[in-house]
């Protein structure tokens, strides 16, 4: 099964609408582009809120 880990660094948490729709969208692109059978990717979101606040990073 593929996996795709997004990692998101911002300074608020996600909202579980922001997460699922970011599941949905990469799940569509992984459909279209590579032709993954719907259900056979598995999305997982990572939140980095401490490397948001590292200007070191922008």
């Amino acid at each position: 099964m593929p996996l795709l880990e997004v990692l998101v660094v911002r300074d608020k948490p996600l909202t579980r609408e922001e997460r699922e729709s970011l599941k949905q969208e990469a799940e569509a692109v992984f459909q279209e582009v590579l032709g993954t059978p719907p259900g056979r990717l598995r999305v997982i979101v990572v939140e980095d809120l401490d490397d948001a606040k590292d200007p070191s990073l922008f």
